[in-house]
Formats: C-alpha cells, sequence, structure tokens
C-alpha cells in the first residue's frame, strides 16, 4: 500500500455535523434519513445505466474545531444535483488508500474506528499521513462503497486519507 494521486470527486448528498452523530459515533441515524430519500433510486438506477456501478461515499471535512460528514454518492460532473441535496467538490490530491477485502455497507460502525484503521495500516505501510486531519490542507477521510446491483451485495469498499502538509494552527503561535 502506498500513497498515490486520486482525481477530483463530485458528491451529491447530504451533510450533517458533529451535534448529529449517533450515541455510538456512527452516522447510522444519518444514513437511515438518506437512504430514504426518494430521489436516490432513480440516481442509482441513472449511474448503473451509465457506468455499471453506483456508489455510496461518507466524507468526513475536517477543520480545527470541528467537522462535517457528508452521505452521498461520487459521480460524473456533469450529474444535477437532486433538489434539497447538496453538491461537495473533492479536489485532486494524493491519499493512501485501505481496500476492505470483504465489502459490507456497514453505517453503524463509528467513523473512528475506520479512520484508526487506516492509520494503522499506514504505519505497517510506512506511510506518513498528517498527524491532524484538522489542520491538513486536504483534511479528507472518505469512505467509497461501489454495487452495480444492490447496495446489499458490494463490489468494492475503500477507505481512503488524503497526504497533504499541516497549516501551522494560529494556536501554535500562542507559545
Amino acid at each position: 500500500m502506498e500513497i498515490s494521486t486520486k482525481a477530483p470527486l463530485t458528491i451529491l448528498g447530504q451533510v450533517a455535523l458533529a451535534h448529529d452523530i449517533s450515541a455510538n459515533g456512527s452516522y447510522y441515524n444519518v444514513w437511515q434519513d438518506f437512504e430514504a430519500e426518494a430521489a436516490l433510486p432513480r440516481l442509482d438506477q441513472e449511474l448503473i445505466a451509465q457506468q455499471g456501478t453506483s456508489n455510496r461515499v461518507g466524507l468526513v471535512v475536517f477543520a480545527p474545531d470541528g467537522y462535517q460528514y457528508w452521505t452521498g454518492v461520487a459521480v460524473p460532473a456533469t450529474v444535477a444535483t437532486p433538489q434539497g441535496w447538496y453538491r461537495y467538490q473533492l479536489p485532486a490530491g494524493s491519499a493512501f488508500d485501505l481496500v476492505q477485502e470483504s465489502p459490507q455497507f456497514l453505517p453503524q460502525v463509528p467513523i473512528n474506528y475506520k479512520l484508526n484503521q487506516v492509520y494503522e495500516a499506514a504505519d505497517q505501510a510506512a506511510v506518513k499521513l498528517p498527524e491532524s486531519l484538522g489542520h491538513a490542507e486536504l483534511p479528507f477521510f472518505l469512505e467509497q462503497l461501489t454495487f452495480s446491483e444492490s447496495l446489499d451485495a458490494p463490489q468494492s469498499q475503500i477507505y481512503r486519507i488524503y497526504d497533504s502538509p499541516e497549516i501551522d494552527a494560529f494556536e501554535d503561535d500562542l507559545d
């Protein structure tokens, strides 16, 4: 496993904040709401017809004092944003991927559990990632699961941490 360059990624979906997290540290409740969205089956059908697969994306966008959590679908840039949804353009960048050997859609698993697994895999591969994603230039943790027929039968699943320099924090200058 190594760092590789990733293309930009357009994500359509919903955004949640830290106070929306479930008691166990997951965004299971947010995923349940997203999966109930009326536009989702149509979008899945469109993507499967165009490219053979659809997907689900969980994206954490870190900041020094918080984060956003996105539930969504990665799409070609030309796909229209459904009403009531939001669009996020994840920039190109270098990243470390952990490939899940047995893909499963498990939104009830706490985010920190998977994040720690990726950091551990990077350590084992002697890959240095930002210590604080909240201070990284590319402050992203992404999970992407692809499927061609049903979310219950996924084909692949990756967890990705973007690698970038850390920005000096204002509080570092107070010493």
